[in-house]
């Protein structure tokens, strides 16, 4: 079996959610001595990384990274055939494609290959992958307001590219062997918007967590105050908005308390209150550690979109921590199967955080019986060798 990973960006250059998948991919060929090859652009070259034999080789080739969303490219084309001839691959598996012409999915299958694609956000509706202008639009389908809103928010596309790519990109979605989502929920929405894709080609597969963070239990709480952690990269589609009105509400608080546990790019979105701690940003290898240094009662996932799986909620359930949750997409699925914690409404959330929060306070038993749930639910999260394994399947499958 020889694998082609196709990704937008070096994946262990800034790595983000989808890198972090691709590299455990990849670590999982490694460890059973597979080879696999990855590829990726740069800003003046497409780079081809191959992994065979505990060595690691990269070739360049004549291109660039695209920003402007094109759906076709003839020089980027022509070097992906030459990759294409280069690797020989049976297996072509697209893990992100925003920065390379959408047109490599209908050369690969040219090419007469098996052709996967992983859906992490929901960049095959819009280019502006998440939706959020400013708020999530719940899959607007009218072409007009689509390109109002993608040229207000200063994408530079011409008028009918949305239902011209829109079009292409159905035309796709019937091509793929298979389409990967990591939750139900991104499931029935891909099932809904592309008539190109059927039932029997969409599969679910959770992403994993290093089994590694599995390791450490979770001190027990001594003190009688409510701490709430959030967790995650501070930023607006993340809630922090959100975080920063419910701090500024119990500023005054002596029994309620916070923390950042993330990196911040924008300090003036943190509010300043005596009860509130930052405690900086976390790798994958030390992120339940934090949380347990920070000792929180509550994690708070304040999504304002609705999140196709949420690594912050499965480091959540591995440090043992219940959460507060927004209920749009995977957090709603996840949270609800797992009793692994409160939804709050994804439009409006803060007033229901703030009936919980009053609630625990006046019932703090409460939290015996999320506790356990959560105790429950970390012995049931996926790990990266079993969602390598699942996704292994799929490619031996698609070959037989």
């Amino acid at each position: 079996m020889n694998v082609l990973y196709v990704i937008d960006q070096k994946p262990d250059g800034y790595p983000g959610g989808i890198e972090y998948h691709q590299l455990d991919l990849i670590s999982y060929f490694v460890r059973n001595n597979m080879p696999v090859s990855v590829v990726f652009p740069e800003r003046d070259s497409i780079c081809l990384r191959s992994y065979k034999d505990c060595r690691i080789e990269e070739l360049k080739y004549n291109g660039r990274r695209l920003d402007d969303h094109r759906l076709r490219d003839y020089e980027t084309e022509v070097v992906f055939h030459k990759i294409l001839d280069d690797t020989d691959a049976d297996i072509v598996h697209f893990q992100s494609i925003r920065t390379l012409p959408l047109s490599l999915i209908e050369i690969a299958k040219q090419r007469k290959k098996k052709v996967l694609a992983t859906l992490h956000e929901y960049y095959f509706w819009c280019i502006n992958c998440i939706l959020l202008a400013p708020d999530f639009c719940w899959f607007e389908d009218n072409e007009t307001v689509c390109y109002k809103c993608l040229t207000m928010n200063n994408y530079h596309v011409p008028q009918g590219y949305v239902k011209e790519r829109r079009l292409y990109i159905d035309y796709l979605f019937s091509l793929l062997d298979m389409v990967i989502v990591p939750s139900f929920y991104v499931r029935e929405v891909c099932l809904s918007l592309y008539k190109g894709l059927t039932g029997e080609r969409c599969k679910v597969v959770e992403f994993g967590v290093d089994k590694e963070i599995l390791r450490t239990a979770r001190r027990e709480k001594k003190n009688e105050i409510l701490s709430l952690a959030f967790l995650g990269n501070y930023l607006h589609y993340k809630g922090n908005k959100t975080f920063a009105e419910l701090v500024k509400y119990y500023k005054n608080s002596e029994s309620v308390k916070f923390s950042i546990i993330g990196n911040i790019f924008d300090p003036l979105m943190v509010p300043s209150s005596k009860n509130l701690f930052v405690a900086g940003g976390y790798t994958r290898d030390n992120v339940v550690k934090k949380i347990h240094e920070v000792n929180p009662d509550v994690i708070l996932l304040l999504s304002n979109w609705p999140e196709t799986f949420s690594y912050t909620l499965s480091e959540s359930i591995a440090s043992s921590v219940p959460v507060i949750a927004t209920d749009g997409g995977a957090l709603r699925e996840r949270v609800a199967s797992e009793s692994a914690g409160f939804l709050v409404p994804v439009e409006n959330p803060l007033p229901r955080i703030i009936e919980i929060i009053e609630d625990i306070k006046r019932n703090p038993v409460v939290m015996d019986f999320l506790n356990e749930a959560v105790k429950k639910a970390r012995g049931r999260l996926k790990t990266v060798d079993d969602m390598s394994k699942i996704t292994f399947a799929v490619y031996r499958s698609l070959l037989q």
